[in-house]
């Protein structure tokens, strides 16, 4: 169990209560110095508890109603977790001045200290905030910035255009405000494969996390055989948060929907190779799994009038040729690998799901085209 020093002035000592029973509802051990400001154990014991700690939570308010100063004990104690990069929550008064390092770190929750209907209009904020404290704790182990628990990629393909949906879910280990993306055509290289957005106009939202933080989409870099951008996230996330997000893309279809259309691009320099199996030819597309994920979903919605053979799942080291033979086993098991048809939109879908994915590979979902 984690443990938070909690820091707090005497002239609001009426909170520690409330707050100390939410930390201990979030499974942490919680230190505070009991004693009256007068009677204040010495700062370098303060310091060492604080150190001793696996967080920090900060009342931070004024040692009077009216002021705009923070208490004493509470201003430095803050100042010190920062020092030390403790995991830190703020909890401020109205109109209490942050010190000058929290200042751009993390918005705190705010309230009035000595309103009651204040904190309780406001206690799903400090709740919040407590929540992406702990988060912090229950991270998968590991030094990377961010972590994607969920990535989805379905391809609505239709004869002329191509809708793109991604869904994405981060937790992030530090504070962060932006995720890279790209649009690609995977492993085809060819000519008939190219990127041309049919408008610069892109869908967008967050369902996980987009009451307080809103997605804003940003372009990059764009050739015909990919389209850079980035999802700011504005405010930026606190270390600890989950984030969802996803956004949809109008594209000119590259697909081919027919068997001639396959057998043509297959005679085209830049086919891969990979979509030759058994002696049999497949087209589709792939998901890199660049970072630790726990899941990822590929699914291709086709017309109902696309005639599919049959379907294959393929994974292999990021950048390379050679067949994952032991993973793609896993991949074209019947938990993994699925043809459905849905009668009421008319649409035969194709997907693959792999759960706890191989950094540095790369998944792709095949689809073998009837005469």
């Amino acid at each position: 169990m984690p443990k938070c020093f909690l820091s707090y002035g005497s002239a609001y000592r009426h909170l520690v209560e409330p707050v100390r029973r939410l930390l201990q509802v979030l499974e942490f051990e919680v230190d505070l110095s009991d004693e009256p400001d007068l009677e204040r154990t010495s700062a370098n014991i303060v310091q060492s508890r604080i150190a001793a700690a696996d967080a920090v939570v900060v009342l931070l308010g004024p040692a009077e109603p009216n002021s705009n100063e923070p208490s004493r004990w509470p201003n430095e104690e803050c100042i010190y977790a920062l020092t030390l990069k403790k995991p830190l929550a703020i909890l401020r008064h109205l109109h209490t001045r942050l010190p000058e390092l929290a200042a751009d770190l993390q918005t705190p929750a705010v309230f009035d200290f000595w309103e009651p209907a204040s904190f309780q209009n406001s206690v799903h904020h400090v709740v919040k905030h407590l929540q992406d404290l702990r988060r912090q704790f229950d991270l998968p182990p590991g030094n990377q910035l961010f972590v994607f628990t969920k990535g989805v990629i379905r391809n609505r393909i239709q004869r002329s255009t191509l809708l793109v949906q991604f869904y994405h879910e981060a937790v992030v280990r530090q504070a962060w405000d932006s995720f890279y993306h790209a649009i690609d055509t995977g492993l085809d290289h060819s000519e008939g494969a190219s990127i041309r957005l049919l408008s610069d106009e892109v869908e967008i939202d967050a369902p996980l996390g987009g009451e307080l933080h809103r997605p804003v989409l940003r372009f990059g870099k764009r050739t015909p055989r990919e389209i850079e951008y980035f999802v700011d996230v504005k405010p930026g996330l606190a270390a600890g948060e989950k984030y969802g997000y996803r956004r949809e893309f109008e594209l000119q279809n590259w697909f081919p929907l027919t068997k001639a259309e396959l057998v043509a691009r297959a005679a085209q320099e830049g086919f891969p190779e990979l979509f030759r199996q058994d002696g049999r030819l497949y087209y589709g597309d792939c998901y890199d799994v660049i970072s630790e994920m726990d899941n990822i979903l590929l699914v291709f919605h086709l017309p109902w009038k696309v005639k599919v053979a049959g379907l294959r799942a393929l994974a292999l080291p990021s950048g390379g040729k050679q067949i994952n033979k032991g993973e793609t086993d896993r991949c074209n098991t019947r938990e993994a690998l699925r043809l459905e048809e849905n009668a009421h939109d008319g649409e035969r879908i194709l997907s693959l799901e792999v759960r706890r994915p191989l950094v540095n590979h790369s998944y792709a979902l095949l689809y073998e085209l009837a005469d």
